[in-house]
């Protein structure tokens, strides 16, 4: 096992919170929500957090041996506490997902892990699976299902079941409309890599208010590979090249690609433009035409995203330098 020191894992802090939040509640059960959110201020905010670590379930102790392996920073000592948990709790579909991200040799064997993950989360919400529906994620027991969808739904893609990793995507987004893992921005993309337009389009204005690089890139291609919206493809794609003007150089190859996908993303930013090409590389390069117009787009723009560009990284330096100073 790694003996340096662990690091804290927001993920696994923020849910042991609100689990324990939510036993407060439960136990406390108040009359109306005005009394619970005074609770809930008086007893968590601005203050340490010490969690409560007695009369904890199988399945709560099985949960925390996960956060703890998410604070790991040794892949052993992460497969050792995630099958410890499965010791303890033979329906902590977590231990299943750690297990097929970080033991599995194959993508097939990851495959079967996580199906094992999402059949031990309906096993554990039991009666309750369908109580949460519509809401899932806002209630910290279904997550870890849902992880097990999200990487079961991504392995299927990739090993090129890619109808059936659709169905998974939009049952997700059936469980979750909020959809806090952002499994829209990947659905759109293979909806339209399938050329399942009519699917696409509705999914576009199922959440026509996103502002991200995916939302306005994906309105762009929709529009020029429909009739009935080409004639307004040519403003989608300025709007999307002026949304993220990273897009174009990371796509075209006119700067080099991280091998490594970055870990955080803004709105807008470099980040977010190698997410989005990771995703849509092949989207595009199976349209020969719509890259002939998109790289056509970029031309006429060039000069007014290097601009957009430029002033943007001046914006980032200036804030990195005003924080360094605060510190």
């Amino acid at each position: 096992m790694s003996k340096s020191k662990k690091q804290k894992s927001p993920q696994a802090y923020l849910e042991a919170l609100q689990r324990q939040i939510a036993k407060d509640l439960k136990e406390k059960d108040f009359g109306s929500l005005e009394e619970a959110n005074k609770f809930i201020q008086e007893k968590y905010a601005g203050k340490e957090i010490k969690f409560n670590k007695s009369k904890l379930s199988s399945k709560e102790k099985a949960m925390d041996l996960i956060y703890e392996a998410w604070e790991s920073d040794s892949k052993d000592e992460m497969i050792l506490l995630a099958e410890k948990a499965l010791k303890l709790d033979e329906n902590c579909a977590d231990a299943y997902n750690l297990l097929a991200d970080i033991k599995a040799k194959t993508p097939m064997e990851s495959l079967e892990l996580f199906a094992k993950g999402i059949e031990a989360g309906e096993k554990s919400l039991g009666s309750d699976f369908e109580k949460y529906e519509g809401n899932f994620w806002g209630y910290h027991e279904t997550r870890p299902y849902m992880r097990s969808m999200e990487g079961y739904s991504d392995l299927l893609w990739h090993l090129g079941e890619k109808s059936k990793s659709i169905e998974v995507g939009k049952k997700m987004l059936q469980l979750n409309p909020n959809d806090n893992q952002g499994m829209r921005h990947i659905l759109i993309t293979r909806l339209l890599i399938l050329n399942r337009l009519l699917e696409a389009e509705k999914l576009y204005e199922d959440y026509k208010d996103d502002s991200s690089a995916q939302w306005y890139y994906s309105k762009a291609y929709l529009f020029f590979c429909k009739r009935s919206k080409r004639a307004y493809a040519n403003k989608a794609l300025k709007e999307a090249m002026l949304f993220n003007p990273y897009v174009p150089l990371h796509l075209l190859g006119l700067i080099e690609t991280p091998d490594q996908m970055p870990k955080y993303l803004g709105i807008g930013d470099e980040n977010e433009a190698i997410f989005y090409v990771d995703q849509a590389l092949e989207l595009w390069a199976n349209n020969e035409n719509a890259v002939k117009w998109f790289v056509d787009m970029h031309r006429k723009m060039k000069d007014e995203l290097d601009h957009l560009i430029e002033k943007r990284e001046k914006e980032l330096n200036k804030k990195f330098d005003d924080e360094s100073d605060d510190e």
